[in-house]
């Protein structure tokens, strides 16, 4: 549970401001971050039409990111066959941009407010590999913060089975993923261009209660970066994570 008393819950959905900064992003407004995985259980297109409404009644703007990239890595890590792999991955890439796009769509005139972007589209962007670039030399010198990244890897594979054998290759294939994730949890203000940005997600993570410590030893999110729990009010913590 993050910190506090929920701060929100407008349209059945509670949210809560992981700390006193993250409250200050809450209370400005100005632009929200909703990532949607792929194969994720917990994003079904009505879920994700009402965090929508909820995020749009709360932020001037909103930037869903969607996953599209290393999942047929994490599928062979899993393992299964590269061929295999690359054709379910490209089924749940599908799935996921057409389940977050009707989301979008059901907005209806507050949709102006959002864009939809896969994460592949920030890769060559000077902003993001800035970002990036700091994040992987933090992780190499960090044995705390690579230890977070560690345990965010653990939290999304909680209630999956893995192999003995496998667990190598997923935990690899998993950090893969996360290092590409993570720049938006360090500054998604600076990457997407905005004055403050709250990154929205329905669990505390790892990687949250790594950047609420006062004192980081190699890495420390932007001053204008908050992160907000909003989930369903009647949603259990541990349905999907």
């Amino acid at each position: 549970m993050a910190d506090g008393q929920p701060v929100d819950s407008a349209d059945a959905f509670q949210a809560y401001a992981s700390g006193p900064r993250s409250q200050e992003v809450w209370d400005q407004g100005e632009h929200a971050v909703i990532g949607v995985s792929a194969g994720n259980s917990y994003f079904t297109q009505d879920r994700l039409a009402g965090l929508l409404r909820w995020a749009a009644r709360h932020f001037a703007t909103i930037d869903v990111i969607y996953t599209d990239v290393h999942i047929d890595t994490m599928l062979v890590a899993l393992g299964n066959d590269a061929g295999h792999a690359a054709k379910l991955a490209k089924s749940q890439i599908r799935d996921v941009r057409r389940r977050t796009r009707r989301a979008v769509e059901r907005l209806g005139a507050s949709a102006e407010k959002v864009r939809m972007q896969p994460m592949s589209s920030f890769f060559e962007r000077a902003e993001y590999q800035a970002v990036r670039s700091r994040v992987g030399e933090a992780v190499d010198a960090s044995e705390r913060l690579a230890t977070a990244c560690k345990e965010m890897v653990h939290h999304f594979l909680d209630g999956r089975e893995v192999p003995g054998e496998r667990v190598p290759h997923v935990m690899g294939a998993g950090l893969e993923y996360l290092l590409a994730e993570l720049p938006f949890f360090v500054d998604s203000p600076g990457i997407l261009g905005v004055g403050s940005s709250a990154v929205c997600y329905h669990v505390s993570t790892p990687i949250v209660e790594y950047f609420k410590e006062p004192d980081h030893d190699v890495l420390s999110a932007a001053p204008n970066q908050g992160y907000l729990v909003v989930r369903p009010a009647a949603w259990s913590a541990g349905a999907d994570a």
